[in-house]
């Protein structure tokens, strides 16, 4: 059996490699400094992440509760793998990207998610800070969750391509 990838998925996965280009410094550079060893993160980086939590009052970066520092590992030990590979993957129309991307999707979504229902319940932040954090999460979420569809459904089609075949095949014996 053989599965063509359909160029319309070309168009997408570009967009989805410039996504993990722009996600991969995020995640070493900001979302893991808290993982650095003392000492190893440059001071300018310290200022900015000082900064972000000054200026947005970010109470999961501020306190970082045990349930969010084990998302926070997830992001170099999983996260940054898979989107690198991910960026291999689509360029190279890999036929194991959609499931590979699809658990990391789901993942991304899931505690992202999680992350803008605890500033909906926040009690030590305004309505102000909560919109903006909120708008500003919300935006990955629905970047994850639009990948996780995708690739859902390239999932679909490629088991719906091979049954095909498979009863193809029971006809023609």
């Amino acid at each position: 059996m053989s599965i063509v990838i359909p160029a319309t998925h070309r168009s997408r996965d570009r967009l989805y490699v410039l996504f993990f280009l722009s996600y991969i410094p995020v995640i070493i550079f900001f979302d893991s400094l808290p993982l650095w060893p003392s000492g190893l993160a440059p001071n300018n980086l310290l200022s900015l992440h000082k900064w972000y939590k000054n200026h947005f009052n970010d109470q999961l970066v501020i306190t970082q509760p045990a349930w969010f520092r084990l998302f926070t590992l997830t992001e170099p030990f999983y996260q940054l793998p898979v989107a690198a590979w991910g960026i291999w993957a689509l360029r190279s129309k890999s036929l194991k990207a959609p499931a590979h991307l699809l658990l990391w999707a789901a993942l991304t979504f899931g505690t992202t998610i999680t992350c803008l229902f605890e500033f909906w319940h926040n009690q030590l932040m305004s309505e102000q800070e909560k919109l903006v954090l909120i708008a500003m999460y919300s935006s990955y979420a629905v970047i994850f969750g639009v990948i996780g569809v995708d690739m859902f459904c390239r999932i679909q089609k490629i088991l719906a391509a091979a049954a095909g075949s498979v009863e193809q095949a029971k006809k023609s014996r």
